[in-house]
């Protein structure tokens, strides 16, 4: 490769809770061990010690929020550091850091790759400046971009047409899920699932949705909720509101913690209002888990309805219990949807996908 570096920029970075900050760490874990001269550019939210595994630098900028936005100040002092012969690899889920990408290679005359993550839509009373954000800003960001870098056919679809972007500077590349996960036992139905949610407790993963499903059902199963977030309160005291049975809220887990929920599991739900392409399924499909989702963008893309987990309306409490008591009711189903989410998950490998963005790299570098 011509360039001198590979730069992440992204707004969130572990121990930070997402999906997007465990991508930027272990894609450019996985870049390290091939010998790319690899680094991160990020926010100091979460930080501490626990990423002393990260045999590469990474850079924690002083931070605060406006309108769920997390605003670096040193961003473009820091990116004006880079050389020109360097690649950005610009992980895309709000505001400002794209712009600041955008800003800095117009200076400096480096090359970036803008990596969307989620497009996400307006809410809230700050809404409205999405709606002249995107447009005006984020267009012409994505537009500068050697590539741009979707998960699916169809966001690639999406992204064309909403952006008009060319669709040969589109490039489609899914997440993955990471090597511990992929776990070969057989899986059986007990009498008794247990149900697992992995994720942050917040609108957008909507566990109102599961709780209201759990109503009258809930003996019927032992339901663990995996993670932390801003509705942790709110949700617990839901579920004491409905009386529901057996249901655990165990915080945040992490490596060996979490792999020994997705092994205790036998079925993962995840009723989320919308999604990029989450790891957390990609995770469960790996584990050989039967999958409860709703039929949102995100989720349909890696759930195939009826083959390795079903699919319901989003805001429908009734049918996702439905799906629920069909799963635990069928036997055979429950293998069938077993054995293909294990099969479907080899596509998913982080080395495989690691070595797509090398190509792109090189790509960008020629």
């Amino acid at each position: 490769m011509k360039a001198h570096n590979i730069i992440h920029v992204s707004p969130l970075y572990p121990p930070h809770l997402g999906g997007l900050e465990k991508v930027v760490q272990t894609l450019a874990q996985e870049q390290t061990k091939v010998g790319l001269n690899v680094s991160v550019i990020t926010s100091n939210f979460g930080n501490n010690k626990s990423n002393l595994m990260d045999t590469f630098k990474v850079t924690r900028l002083k931070s605060f929020v406006v309108a769920n936005t997390t605003i670096m100040q040193k961003l473009l002092f820091n990116l004006l550091k880079i050389d020109r012969n360097d690649i950005v690899h610009l992980h895309v889920t709000q505001a400002y850091t794209p712009e600041m990408v955008w800003i800095a290679s117009k200076i400096k005359g480096f090359q970036y790759i803008a990596h969307i993550h989620l497009d996400v839509p307006p809410s809230g009373k700050a809404g409205f400046l999405l709606k002249i954000y995107k447009p005006l800003v984020l267009k012409r960001v994505l537009r500068t971009a050697s590539f741009v870098i979707v998960f699916t056919k169809n966001q690639k679809k999406e992204l064309h047409k909403r952006y008009g972007i060319n669709e040969s500077k589109i490039k489609v590349v899914p997440n993955g899920a990471e090597s511990f996960f992929f776990y070969k036992k057989a899986r059986k139905l007990p009498n008794k699932p247990k149900l697992l949610f992995v994720g942050r407790l917040s609108f957008q993963k909507n566990l109102q949705q599961l709780l209201e499903a759990l109503n009258g059902i809930s003996e019927e199963f032992s339901t663990n909720i995996v993670g932390e977030g801003e509705l942790g309160k709110e949700l617990k005291k839901t579920a004491k509101t409905l009386k529901l049975k057996n249901v655990e809220f165990n915080g945040r887990a992490d490596g060996k913690k979490l792999l020994d929920y997705y092994k205790r599991a036998d079925i993962f739900v995840l009723p989320s209002e919308r999604e990029g392409m989450p790891l957390v399924l990609l995770e469960a499909m790996a584990m050989g888990l039967p999958i409860v989702a709703t039929d949102v963008v995100g989720n349909k893309d890696v759930v195939k309805n009826n083959k390795n987990g079903l699919l319901v309306p989003y805001d429908d409490h009734l049918a996702f219990q439905k799906a629920l008591l069909r799963v635990k009711s069928d036997t055979r189903l429950y293998e069938s949807m077993s054995k293909n989410s294990r099969k479907l998950s080899d596509q998913y490998s982080w080395s495989k996908i690691s070595k797509t963005f090398q190509h792109i790299y090189e790509e960008v570098s020629n």
